[in-house]
C-alpha cells in the first residue's frame, strides 16, 4: 500500500511540474570539434553534443554517414561554420534527417558565419574550374582566437530561445567564459607580437584571419588554386620568392602530407612549422584552450629557433 501510494505521489509532483522546465538536456549536433567545444563551454549540463567532424578529418569533405542523419532526426539544435565549408556534405545530412527544426529557417538551424565578416570573397562570383572557391569567402575563421568571444555570444542567443528556464544559467556561463578567454586571448597576443610583419606561405587558404589578428602577411600559398595540387611552374615561382624575398615561414597544417611543403622549404632555404588545424587533431589539443595553446607554443618554438 505504501509503495501505491508512493507511486501516486511522484506522479502527481510530476504532472504539476511549471510549465516550460526542461527536463531533458538540449540534444545539440556540432559540424566541427572546435564548434561543439564552444557549445559544451556555454551549454554545460544543460545540453549534449555531438560533433559530426573530428579533429584529424577534412570538414570539406566529409563522408555523409546515415547514421549522422540518425542523429539529427533528434537534433534540437545544429550548429555549423557556413560559408559553404560543409556544403559538400551537409546539406544531404540535413535532408536526410527529415529535421525541420534543423533545416534553413528553423528554429534549430544556427550559421556561426552570421556572426563573421568574410575574408577574401570573390569578386564576380566563384568558378569551380579555380579550384574549391567558396562564394560567400574564406570559410576558416575558427582558427582565430579573437572571434571565439562573437560565436559565444550567438550561441547563448539562441540556447535562451530553446531554452528559457536556462537563460539566467546560459548567460551566466558566458559571462564567465568570456572573462576567462579575453585573459587567455591577452596573453597569446602578448606572446605572439613578434608575429607582426612576419611573412609567410601557407599551404592551403586557411589561416588568413589568424594571420589577420596577429599580424603575419600571408604572401603566397603552395595550392595556388584552393583544393588542386600546385603546378611545377607555381612550386619553382615559390621557390624562388623565398630565396629571394626572405620568406620567414612556411606553415602547413596537420591534415597536409608533409613531403611537399617540407621540400620546398627545404629547396628555398625557408623554416617549415606544422600546426594543428582544429581541436584533436595532434594529442595535447583536446579543449580550445589547449589547442591555442599548442598554436602559440608552435610559433614560440620556432621563433627562438636558431
Amino acid at each position: 500500500m505504501k509503495r501505491i501510494l508512493l507511486t501516486i505521489i511522484l506522479a502527481v509532483l510530476m504532472s504539476i511540474v511549471r510549465p516550460g522546465v526542461t527536463l531533458a538536456k538540449l540534444n545539440i549536433i556540432a559540424t566541427l570539434p572546435e564548434i561543439g567545444a564552444l557549445v559544451e563551454e556555454i551549454g554545460g549540463d544543460r545540453v549534449e553534443v555531438f560533433s559530426l567532424a573530428r579533429g584529424d578529418e577534412d570538414p570539406h569533405v566529409l563522408p555523409a554517414k546515415p547514421s549522422h542523419s540518425r542523429r539529427m532526426l533528434r537534433a534540437d539544435l545544429l550548429v555549423f561554420n557556413g560559408l559553404q565549408l560543409e556544403v559538400g556534405w551537409l546539406p544531404l545530412l540535413i535532408r536526410g534527417a527529415r529535421n525541420p527544426d534543423i533545416r534553413s529557417g528553423g528554429r534549430g538551424h544556427l550559421d556561426l558565419s552570421e556572426a563573421v565578416r568574410p575574408l577574401e570573397v570573390p569578386m564576380g562570383g566563384a568558378d569551380r574550374s579555380e579550384g574549391d572557391v567558396h562564394p560567400e569567402g574564406n570559410p576558416h575563421y575558427t582558427v582565430d582566437p579573437v572571434i571565439y568571444p562573437t560565436l559565444a555570444t550567438l550561441i547563448t542567443e539562441r540556447l535562451t530561445r530553446l531554452d528559457p528556464d536556462g537563460t539566467d544559467y546560459f548567460k551566466s556561463r558566458l559571462i564567465t567564459f568570456i572573462e576567462d578567454w579575453q585573459s587567455q586571448l591577452e596573453s597569446w597576443k602578448e606572446r605572439l607580437r613578434f608575429l607582426s610583419g612576419l611573412d609567410v606561405i601557407t599551404y592551403h587558404q586557411q589561416w588568413e584571419y589568424f594571420a589577420q589578428s596577429f599580424g603575419m602577411a600571408i604572401v603566397d600559398k603552395i595550392e595556388n588554386r584552393p583544393g588542386i595540387p600546385p603546378s611545377p611552374r607555381h612550386l619553382i615561382d615559390l621557390e624562388n620568392w623565398i630565396e629571394s624575398d626572405g620568406v620567414h615561414w612556411i606553415l602547413y597544417s596537420d591534415l597536409v602530407h608533409p613531403d611537399l611543403p617540407e621540400r620546398l622549404g627545404e629547396r628555398g632555404g625557408c623554416r617549415v612549422i606544422r600546426l594543428p588545424q582544429s581541436i584533436g587533431s595532434r594529442e595535447g589539443t583536446e579543449s580550445l584552450v589547449s589547442w591555442f595553446e599548442t598554436i602559440v607554443s608552435i610559433f614560440e618554438e620556432a621563433h627562438g629557433a636558431p
